[in-house]
């Protein structure tokens, strides 16, 4: 176990006032490059929200067969249009990914 723990370490500079990221040399890399060229979030014109707390997801979040099947289920085209705008997909905390997302 020794030898694992030594070929797969890695340095963390934790001196700086940054957040805490513990990765790769290699990802360390990527994330200085991509920090030299972006923008960071707290600097966007954008205001991001914790979004609705239901207090019974099972209530609110719909699979997506499950939409399905209430659109199909509409009667009208008018009211699968308004049913389609008020049914919105969601992305919950365990729905990110490291480099991507899956919609719930």
């Amino acid at each position: 176990m020794s030898v694992f723990v030594q070929q797969q370490s890695t340095f963390c500079d934790f001196s700086g006032g940054d957040s805490w990221v513990i990765l790769s040399p290699i990802e360390q890399s990527i994330k200085r490059k991509i920090e030299a060229v972006g923008t960071p979030l707290k600097d966007w014109d954008i205001q991001i929200n914790y979004g609705i707390k239901t207090g019974c997801n099972d209530a609110f979040i719909i699979s997506t067969k499950k939409r399905n099947e209430i659109l199909a289920n509409c009667a009208t085209e008018e009211e699968h249009t308004r049913t389609d705008e008020l049914i919105r997909p969601i992305l919950r905390g365990r729905d990110i990914k490291r480099y991507g997302y899956e919609w719930a």
